[in-house]
């Protein structure tokens, strides 16, 4: 018993020294840790009420990358990319933005739930964006070297969604189905209002110069090339699936 406990505490140490972000042990059946990415964001740009999540413009303080506006929460935790099991992530959200600021794009396209693993440069393996028309698209990158050394847009993506998703308030349901393989990848199905948009997968390919992810870790918001005006409220939540 006492050779178990200082194994399992040699594990946990190990885990997160090696991925530099604290590892849940297995796969828990909730996500629940989530902190504001970056650190700081605009004063006011992102509230939290119970499971109810507002996020406003605010612009990106973050090292790294060059789009200029991000009000993120990201998941504390992170799962093992050695983790077999299958997740769905849920929000309930709506979108107003204004299109009488001047000189901004109202319409501006965003990442609203993304899954990183500790690379800096290059796409994430997941982002799931909401287009210019309101479409919904997958994007994933591998990633070969130092800077931005990426294979770019390698998730085997269906398209585009068919709902246009409207920035007048409305409110959505959207789940992101992902199932892990275990050995660092997953597929990846996309529904608003229980209606399917699009499937993905991003699956690791040994022997080919490509740096394997550390862990995975998962972020919600919005995240945009350009500042625009808006205000998105989320009530959401992250539960493992059988």
């Amino acid at each position: 018993m006492i050779r178990f406990i200082l194994y399992l505490f040699f594990f946990l140490i190990v885990s997160q020294s090696v991925s530099s972000k604290p590892l849940y042990f297995g796969a828990p059946n909730k996500i629940i840790d989530w902190k504001i990415s970056c650190k700081r964001v605009d004063p006011g740009s992102i509230e939290k009420e119970k499971n109810n999540w507002t996020f406003k413009t605010s612009k990106n303080y973050c090292l790294g990358g060059d789009w200029k506006q991000r009000a993120e929460i990201i998941s504390y935790y992170a799962l093992s990319p050695k983790v077999k099991a299958k997740y769905n992530f849920e929000s309930y959200f709506s979108m107003k933005s204004s299109h009488w600021w001047p000189n901004y794009n109202y319409h501006e396209k965003f990442d609203i739930f993304q899954i990183h693993d500790g690379r800096n440069g290059c796409a994430p393996p997941l982002k799931v964006n909401i287009q210019k028309d309101g479409k919904i698209k997958l994007r994933g990158d591998y990633k070969k070297g130092p800077g931005e050394q990426c294979i770019y847009d390698i998730i085997k993506s269906t398209g585009r969604g068919k709902t246009t998703i409207k920035r007048d308030g409305t409110e959505y349901k959207l789940n992101v189905l992902l199932d892990f393989d275990g050995n660092g990848g997953f597929k990846v199905k996309v529904y608003i209002n229980d209606e399917h948009e699009v499937s993905g997968e991003y699956k690791f390919k040994e022997g080919q110069g490509y740096i394997k992810s550390r862990y995975f870790a998962f972020k919600h918001g919005v995240y945009s090339a350009n500042i625009f005006p808006y205000v998105l409220n989320s009530v959401m939540k992250m539960e493992r699936i059988k």
